[in-house]
């Protein structure tokens, strides 16, 4: 089963790298990532005065004991560009067939600061420059991060400040927010002004909510808190729609994240056309050691369809999405019930009865449905506990 995947012309050993985060914070954590046979790396995003970061800066929301959503308002770096340069070129002697990706942020107007920043990466050895576009807190009101990426121009302007250099020969990849109305508009104009790829998405901008006993916002900083960003599985279909709009216009190649937390999530995204995958909140909650998981499950997904590369399927999907008028008014289906699985629960009854078209009936265990008012809507088939009702084509 061969899992080595190319981006930019970088062989990536599989498609599993750890994103700009907490889990790349200093050179030691991504040499113990590296030894636990992650691909890449992104680094922490490098900036010329490295920030101090708040004490309680994650919270998180959970259902039946599992954390769907995850939320921080942490900031970049809190070393040196010096440091980072020092700990770029040992983990490049030590690991050379890793991908490190120097991701940076410099002051929004101001060319100077990002030249310095990617020549400093590029002769430290890294091998692709990511431009953070996209952070969603913090950095915002003073013109950088996720204020950049929501404006065409801004964009353009900073990829063409590197783009037109000759000093700097490395590949640049401007990572873009989904907190705007049209990504595929922002990736467009980082696009024609020479952007070789981009990555997709950051976290969300959100606010968690209160803690109900205390009263206080979550998390909570001496009673305070602010909006952060939001990650983990729930943001995946979002993550999933900026990726497919991004790979449709502007076509350049793209790197995946945002909410991929298995194997069978990196497949997803592999289908749309993205080879590489970026991972953060999964490693937050389960350690380095989430990668082998992550490999099996792709594996076994490969194996089940007969896929022997990540090139048989790469974008194999893409070509199944359509804009919704395109959708085939004439297709119908129905929903059919199992009876020997089916336990008389009434989650489909209820369900149909006051959000559908009341086409299931319950009299005590025995559900049924009446054809003529079914109308295919599917809710039934997503409450139904056992999988007892399908869908049946007509």
């Amino acid at each position: 089963m061969e899992l080595s995947v190319t981006y930019l012309n970088r062989k990536f050993l599989h498609p599993f790298v750890l994103a700009s985060a907490p889990p790349t914070a200093t050179g030691e954590m991504i040499a113990r990532a590296f030894d636990a046979g992650w691909a890449g790396a992104v680094v922490k995003t490098l900036i010329q005065e490295p920030v101090r970061n708040l004490h309680n800066r994650f919270a998180s929301n959970r259902l039946a004991g599992r954390i769907y959503g995850f939320e921080n308002i942490e900031l970049l770096s809190e070393l040196t560009p010096e440091e980072w340069f020092r700990d770029i070129r040992a983990l490049k002697r030590g690991y050379p067939d890793r991908i490190l990706i120097g991701s940076i942020m410099g002051t929004g107007a101001d060319k100077e600061p990002w030249l310095e920043l990617a020549l400093g990466c590029q002769e430290a050895g890294a091998d692709l420059i990511e431009l953070n576009f996209s952070c969603p807190h913090g950095y915002p009101e003073k013109g950088q991060g996720a204020a950049i990426g929501q404006n065409p121009v801004y964009s353009a302007t900073i990829t063409r400040w590197l783009k037109e250099d000759p000093r700097l020969r490395l590949p640049v990849i401007p990572k873009l927010t989904a907190a705007v109305t049209d990504i595929s508009y922002i990736g467009e104009a980082a696009a024609e002004a020479g952007a070789d790829g981009l990555s997709a998405i950051n976290t969300i901008p959100s606010f968690m909510g209160f803690d109900l006993e205390t009263l206080e916002p979550r998390p909570s900083v001496a009673g305070y808190s602010a909006a952060g960003g939001y990650s983990g599985p729930g943001i995946k279909p979002i993550a999933l729609r900026c990726v497919a709009d991004l790979l449709r216009s502007p076509g350049l190649p793209v790197m995946a994240c945002g909410g991929i937390s298995s194997g069978t999530d990196a497949a997803e995204f592999i289908l749309l056309g993205a080879p590489v995958m970026h991972i953060c909140t999964a490693v937050m909650l389960e350690g380095y050691g989430v990668l082998d998981r992550m490999r099996e499950e792709l594996a076994s997904f490969m194996e089940r369809h007969g896929f022997t590369s990540i090139d048989a399927f790469l974008g194999l999907g893409l070509g199944r999405l359509r804009d919704f008028h395109q959708l085939d008014t004439s297709y119908r289906v129905r929903a059919v019930i199992d009876p020997d699985t089916c336990t008389g629960c009434g989650a489909c009854y209820v369900s149909c009865r006051d959000a559908g078209y009341q086409a299931i009936t319950a009299d005590g265990e025995t559900v049924t449905v009446d054809e003529a008012r079914c109308q295919g809507c599917s809710l039934c088939v997503h409450v139904c506990p056992t999988g007892a009702v399908q869908l049946l084509e007509c």
